[in-house]
């Protein structure tokens, strides 16, 4: 009974306590019931190897019906599995412990999510068959040497928010930032300028190493850091630096230049440069601070201390106007030639105005005004561009146009900014067949209707419209005479048909000779000439008509009665010419006939010049 009794706690034992380690598909988890997650552990039962080919880790597990996340991969948890061949963690982990991976030689790839932000120390050391891997932009803190003794590795890629840094080299290298830590590796390296200090051994026996640019934002390099990097030939170190630990470049014996940015002489270790033969190196430092830099040890020890100069930063603008959305590339000169390393960085002053690339490429944001920095990482040397960003715009002299069908007016494009060295600019029309448009801007009525002209700026890729109505007023009559005294009525049709306001306005040209109403009604006062116009209120277009004012005492005409109001019941069929008749709309209502025969009775217009009446 009491063996059965012991037994049972034995099974219930883990749902007992908060941790436990369980086995789930090859796999074992320790079991935290509490917290209702597990961590990924080495095999209890075996001491190392307990894991092989490809393993797939599940961001989850169920247990007794319990769902457990997996937040990470414990101390140990693949150590020595060189069976292992690849691993991918599931974006529930937040972090990989101390030598988690560590002699995994048959490592060839690891896919680390971007939830991971630590890796412990020694986590993938010794993977000798590790060639590539990226560290996401959450990792926030990688320990010592996480890769050290990946002898295959090539390259290592880092997240930095929008910055990706390329590394390769078989080594792991710590540097730390204001905010967190990142890898970076060591072939050639350029470290980013957001480092403020490198750590002990980071770039500890590097021997792909041949070049290094510590950036001006660094102020300490740690013990050992550079120690061992046997091909490593020229070393530039930004202004910023104020001190270099013990061996940080010990037993670089392929030294021949060393670039040293600080005005003021580092306080440095006496061993820093042991064994790297630098009485046989030449140090470059800034005019005026080669005899601070004579007064130090270790730096006096060098074969050759000569002044950098002429170091400067050049960039081919000074100041540019740049359109919201545009894009335009500074490019630099770093000086002096000699320079080996010739990188820069470039910083926007204000990221809302207008932003810039790691490769110089500005682009507007919104209206105001940048300044864009460009900093020597060699020289700590800089060159500022003033950069102002507008809202290039396009504006026409109308942006409502009436012309007439057949006729052509003009449009006036003005483009801005000013400054603009292209100012050209496109014309289209959204309907041809009612009006054209030129290169010039010039329009053309084809037809009745409404079509939109779209003027469009080629540098910007700013547009503006103007609405074109092509119509026409059409009177009643061209001409006609009048009698001192006498009226006659007008009647005008506006063009196109679908205007919806349809009125208009009328005017003499000589009120002393005739006179018109609102409503067209045309009256002679004395003898002579006059032309009324009316015009359409809603497209400014005219129609006009000549009126001939007789005095009384005057002849009639052969025609009618000589004021445009005599009656005929009926034109005689025997008319020598045909002619066009017109009701009192405007619209054509006979064409080439002789007689009024077919019409209702009432008044009627023959060729535009006589009324008749029917």
């Amino acid at each position: 009974m009491k063996k059965f009794y012991l037994s049972f706690l034995l099974a219930l034992l883990p749902l007992l306590v908060n941790a436990a380690v369980i086995e789930i598909d090859g796999i074992f988890y320790n079991l935290v019931s509490k917290l209702k997650t597990v961590e990924v552990v080495k095999n209890p039962n075996m001491k190392y190897g307990s894991y092989s080919g490809d393993v797939v880790i599940p961001e989850a597990i169920y247990y007794a019906g319990v769902k457990h996340s997996v937040t990470s991969i414990n101390d140990n948890a693949f150590i020595r599995c060189n069976g292992l061949t690849s691993v991918t963690i599931p974006n529930s982990v937040t972090s990989i412990g101390n030598f988690a991976f560590s002699d995994c030689s048959g490592l060839t790839s690891v896919t680390i999510p971007n939830s991971v932000t630590s890796i412990g120390i020694c986590a993938f050391t010794d993977c000798t068959g590790l060639t590539s891997i990226t560290i996401p932009n959450s990792v926030t803190s990688i320990s010592d040497k996480a890769f050290y003794g990946c002898t295959g590795l090539t390259s290592i890629m880092v997240e930095s928010g929008n910055t990706i840094y390329d590394s390769r080299d078989n080594c792991n290298a710590i540097i730390e930032t204001a905010s967190n830590n990142l890898i970076v590796g060591c072939y050639n390296t350029i470290i980013p300028s957001s480092v403020t200090s490198i750590r002990d051994e980071a770039f500890y026996s590097c021997t792909g190493l041949t070049s290094i640019t510590i950036p001006n934002s660094v102020t300490s390099i740690g013990e050992w850091t550079f120690s061992g990097c046997n091909k490593l030939t020229s070393i530039t170190i930004g202004s910023g630096i104020e001190t270099i630990s013990y061996c940080a470049f010990r037993d670089c014996p392929e030294l021949t230049d060393v670039y040293c940015n600080a005005k003021n002489a580092p306080e440095t270790n006496e061993d820093a440069f042991e064994g790297s033969s630098i009485e046989y190196a030449t140090l470059h430092v800034p005019e005026g601070s080669i005899d601070a830099y004579k007064a130090m040890s270790p730096w006096n020890q060098f074969k050759n201390i000569v002044a950098i100069q002429n170091a400067k930063v050049e960039l081919n603008k000074s100041k540019a106007t740049l359109l919201t959305g545009k894009t335009l590339t500074l490019k630099a000169t770093v000086l002096p030639e000699t320079l080996e390393d010739k990188s820069v960085t470039w910083k926007s002053s204000n990221k809302k105005v207008a932003t810039v690339s790691s490769k110089g490429k500005v682009k507007g944001i919104k209206a105001g005004t940048a300044t864009i920095t460009c900093t020597s990482k060699a020289t700590g040397e800089t060159a500022k561009c003033k950069i102002t960003v507008v809202n290039g715009t396009v504006t026409l002299s109308k942006t409502e146009l009436f012309v007439e069908k057949g006729k052509k007016k003009t449009l006036k494009a003005t483009v801005t900014p000013t400054t603009l060295e292209d100012k050209s600019v496109t014309w289209t029309s959204s309907n041809k067949k009612i009006a054209t448009v030129s290169s010039t801007g010039k329009v053309k009525g084809v037809k009745y209707g409404t079509a939109i002209i779209t003027c469009t700026s080629k540098a910007t890729g700013a547009k503006a419209t103007c609405t074109v109505t092509v119509g026409k007023v059409v009177l009643s009559m061209e001409d006609f005479t009048l009698k001192r005294s006498r009226e006659n009525i007008l009647f005008c049709t506006l063009y196109p048909e679908d205007l919806a306001d349809k009125t208009v306005t009328w005017k003499s040209s000589n009120e002393k000779i005739a006179t018109v109403t609102s409503d067209g009604r045309v009256k002679g006062i004395k003898a002579g000439t006059a032309t009324i116009t009316c015009t359409s209120v809603a497209t400014g277009l005219t129609g006009t008509c000549t009126v001939t004012v007789l005095d009384k005492t005057e002849s009639r005409s052969l025609d009618a009665d000589g004021d445009g109001t005599t009656a005929i019941d009926n034109l005689a069929s025997d008319a020598t010419a045909p002619f066009d008749v017109y009701d009192l709309s405007g619209r054509k209502v006979l064409i080439g006939v002789t007689s009024l025969d077919g019409l209702p009775n009432g008044v009627y217009i023959v060729n535009g010049k006589k009324m008749l009446k029917k």
